[in-house]
C-alpha cells in the first residue's frame, strides 16, 4: 500500500489507527504495522503529521488553564457524536 490515495476507500478506518496511534492506544505489534505503513504511504503520513501537529498544539495551548464545564460537554457530546458516526 504505497501509492499515494491508497487509504481512500478506508478513510474512517485509516484516521481511527492514526488517533489511536497517536494516543499511545495500540498494541506493540499494531506500533509495528502502523509506522511501517506511515513511511511508506505518502497519503497516511500527511495525514499523521497534520493531526500529530494539531495534537501538540492543543496539548500546549490547553496545559494551564481549564475548559468551562459547558465547553466540556459540548465536547464530550460532539466526541460521542463523532464516534457514533465513524462507526457506522
Amino acid at each position: 500500500m504505497s501509492d499515494e490515495g491508497c487509504c481512500e476507500s478506508v478513510r474512517t478506518e485509516s484516521l481511527m489507527r492514526i488517533y489511536h496511534y497517536l494516543d499511545g492506544e495500540l498494541t506493540t505489534t499494531e506500533i509495528r504495522e502502523i509506522s511501517i505503513h506511515l513511511e511508506q504511504c505518502p497519503s497516511c503520513h500527511d495525514e499523521y503529521e497534520i493531526e500529530a501537529l494539531l495534537k501538540e498544539l492543543v496539548r500546549r495551548s490547553c496545559s494551564h488553564d481549564r475548559a468551562p464545564m459547558g465547553l466540556r460537554e459540548k465536547i464530550r457530546q460532539r466526541i460521542a457524536l463523532e464516534q457514533t458516526m465513524w462507526q457506522s
